[in-house]
């Protein structure tokens, strides 16, 4: 099953070559230089993921070839990095994990999209206290589950068997690339009795309640982390008078719909390929745009550009990248039940068919005979051998090589 939304535009499908873009060329041009300046060296692991967004898409670290016997056209897809910095590639495994999202999300319940956020005060505060806001996500994750309990008035003993669906996720940054932690989290408004297999539909949200049990389970969670003292948590309350924002968005539409709001919402990067405007790199400048404003009733939406010291914009990128290791999206509830099971009967979604999705057309299919191509791999010992054997009986022509002309 494949997850769009109703506003589709059809496209061509051009195999881009190489991998190559405006934010590769920053950190292919910058890489050394930046290590040479920087005052925070970046961890191991993140200078790992580093070194493999530098190989990505090159051609001599082996590819795989799709060849028409009958036209002789071939098609080759350098392989991929799967660096969680390279935009491309990590945008293409959440693509694949939102495609197979309909073996995990129950599309007969109803589901909200709901953001837990912090103060901008709160969160200067939590990074000069180093604070590492991962556990952000277990925590508003309770307080949703809490907060639907005491909606449907379940007493206190039964609600460890009333459990919702949540999938939930953090993001460290805003959309300018400030630092602004706060949960993306997508979850039933349904009740599901694990013993007993009874539904229990919430017809009603307080808000209200909503925004104080988020403030208050927080600031206790602060005082436990010694991030914040009891005396700081008292102040804060008083400024706050209405606890923090809690913003609720129902996610409507067919089961179709549904899938592909919630892995909007839940599987999207925090920053995109498309979004930088402009790389100077004689003045170490990067020029990005980002969405600044979103009209809650019409949908409408507002941009900013903003121009960032390059270098800055580096160490922005690896200060919000996941350490190797970290899982990204988290489970509760009745969607943690053998998620393990259904993980592992997901197969992410291949280049193949996220180009289907995208484009539809099938990129194994010979563009001029609409033939099946031929498959084989190319490993990194023999490819650059390959591929000059093939750029001389071969010229690249929109994306594949065909057989040169005869003068």
């Amino acid at each position: 099953m494949y997850i769009c939304s109703e506003n589709k535009t059809e496209r061509s499908y051009i195999p881009a070559l190489e991998r190559w873009s405006l934010y590769k060329s920053i950190w292919i041009n910058q890489w050394q230089s930046y290590l040479r300046t920087c005052k925070n060296k970046p961890s191991s692991g993140k200078v790992f993921e580093v070194k493999k967004l530098l190989k990505c898409g090159n051609f001599q670290n082996g590819f795989q070839r799709y060849t028409c016997k009958d036209c002789k056209t071939i098609l080759v897809v350098p392989f991929s990095c799967k660096s969680r910095l390279c935009l491309s590639c990590n945008r293409k495994k959440l693509f694949g994990w939102s495609v197979n999202l309909s073996m995990i999300l129950d599309t007969d319940f109803q589901h909200d999209h709901v953001t837990f956020t912090i103060p901008g005060k709160i969160s200067q505060i939590l990074l000069e206290r180093n604070y590492h806001p991962e556990k952000m996500i277990s925590l508003s994750s309770k307080v949703y589950w809490d907060e639907l309990c005491k909606a449907n008035k379940v007493p206190v003993r039964e609600r460890k068997a009333c459990k919702p669906g949540i999938l939930a996720t953090l993001h460290k940054c805003g959309n300018s690339l400030n630092y602004n932690p706060h949960i993306h989290l997508v979850g039933t408004r349904e009740l599901v009795n694990t013993e007993t297999g009874e539904i229990l539909k919430t017809n009603f949200i307080s808000y209200k309640s909503f925004r104080f049990a988020w403030m208050n389970s927080f600031c206790k969670h602060l005082v436990r982390e010694k991030i914040l003292t009891k005396d700081e948590v008292e102040q804060i309350k008083q400024r706050y008078k209405n606890g923090f924002h809690v913003y609720f968005q129902p996610i409507k539409g067919d089961s179709n719909e549904v899938l592909f709001r919630t892995s909007e919402y839940i599987a999207t990067g925090f920053f995109h390929n498309s979004q930088i405007l402009k790389v100077d790199h004689d003045s170490k400048k990067v020029t990005f745009r980002y969405k600044s404003w979103v009209e809650r009733s019409t949908g409408r939406k507002s941009y900013r550009t903003i121009t960032m010291d390059i270098y800055d914009f580096m160490d922005r990128m690896l200060y919000f990248l996941p350490e190797p290791g970290r899982k990204m999206i988290r489970y509760y509830g009745i969607y943690a039940q053998s998620i393990r099971k259904k993980l592992e009967l997901i197969r992410y979604t291949s280049w193949m068919q996220a180009i289907e999705h995208s484009f539809h057309a099938k990129p194994v299919n010979c563009p001029d005979c609409g033939k099946e191509m031929e498959h084989s791999v190319v490993y990194s010992g023999t490819a650059f051998r390959e591929l000059n054997k093939l750029r001389r009986t071969h010229d690249l022509d929109r994306g594949y090589f065909r057989l040169k002309k005869p003068p």
